[in-house]
Parts: C-alpha cells; structure tokens; sequence
C-alpha cells in the first residue's frame, strides 16, 4: 500500500466517523486494523 493510499482510507475513515456513519468503536477498530496490516506489510518488505 502507497503512503496516498493510506491516507485515503484513513480520510475515508474519519470522514464515515465525522457523518455518524459509523460510530467511535468501529472508527477505533478499523483504524487499528489499518495500521497493523500496514505494520504487517512494512515488516514483509524488510
């Protein structure tokens, strides 16, 4: 995943979190997930 493509998923994030689309739990545990997959992969490439 390219850097811009993080920080689309995470604007896409907290903007679903901004609209109430989804609610503080849910922000809390995609973002965690998003950044251990992309520890995951930085750690596959080392």
């Amino acid at each position: 995943m390219t850097r811009d493509e993080l920080k689309e998923q995470i604007d896409e994030l907290m903007r679903q979190y901004a609209d109430e689309e989804i609610d503080g739990a849910t922000y809390v545990q995609k973002m965690m997930e998003l950044t251990t997959s992309v520890r995951n992969e930085i750690d596959e490439n080392q």
